[in-house]
C-alpha cells in the first residue's frame, strides 16, 4: 500500500466524519427550532435538547476537526506566516505540527484512559438523560488520534513541498470554490 493509497483512504475518512457532524448540525438545528416553538407556542420545555445540543457540540468538533484541518479551512494567523519568507514558513509549520501532534497524542492518551474507565466502571451522565458517560465523550480520544493523523500529513507537506503556504491557499481556495 503506497503512501497516496493510504493518504487518499484518510481524506476519504476525514470528509465521511466531516458529513456526518454536518448531519448533526442539521438535526441539532432541528430539535432546537422544536425546543424554541414548543416554549414559545406550547410553555413546554424539552430539557432533553440542552443536553443533546451540549453532545452533539463535541460530536461536531471532534468530526469535523480533521477534515477541516486537512483542507486548511482552519482559523489561522496568515498575515504573520504570509509575512515570512519560505523557508521561515516552512520552518514554522514544521515546528507548529510537532506541537500539534503532541499535543492531540497527549489528548487522545489521557482522554483515552478517561474513556475506559466511564465504561470500564459504568459511569452515568448526571443530567436529564441517564446515559452512560462513555458515549457523548468516545469521540474526544477518537477524533484527537485522527487530528494527530491530519497533523502528521500537514508536517508531510511541510517536509517535502518546497513552498507548503502556497499548496495549502490552493487547497483551501479549491474547497471553498473562490
Amino acid at each position: 500500500m503506497t503512501t497516496a493509497t493510504l493518504l487518499r483512504g484518510f481524506e476519504r475518512v476525514a470528509a465521511l466524519l466531516a458529513a456526518v457532524a454536518g448531519g448533526l448540525i442539521l438535526v441539532m438545528s432541528l430539535w432546537i427550532t422544536y425546543d424554541v416553538l414548543s416554549r414559545y407556542l406550547f410553555d413546554v420545555a424539552s430539557p432533553w435538547s440542552f443536553d443533546l445540543s451540549e453532545y452533539s457540540l463535541v460530536w461536531i468538533t471532534f468530526l469535523g476537526a480533521p477534515w477541516v484541518l486537512m483542507q486548511d479551512r482552519h482559523v489561522r494567523i496568515e498575515i504573520l506566516v504570509d509575512a515570512l519568507p519560505v523557508p521561515a514558513q516552512r520552518a514554522l509549520g514544521v515546528t507548529m505540527s510537532i506541537i500539534a501532534i503532541g499535543v492531540c497524542v497527549v489528548l487522545a492518551w489521557r482522554t483515552g484512559i478517561a474513556a475506559v474507565e466511564y465504561f470500564r466502571n459504568d459511569i452515568m451522565m448526571p443530567r436529564i438523560w441517564r446515559i452512560p458517560r462513555i458515549w457523548p465523550y468516545a469521540v474526544v480520544p477518537i477524533g484527537s488520534f485522527l487530528l494527530a493523523c491530519a497533523f502528521v500529513v500537514r508536517l508531510g507537506l511541510y517536509l517535502v513541498d518546497p513552498d507548503p503556504e502556497s499548496t495549502l491557499r490552493a487547497r483551501a481556495t479549491a474547497v471553498s470554490g473562490r
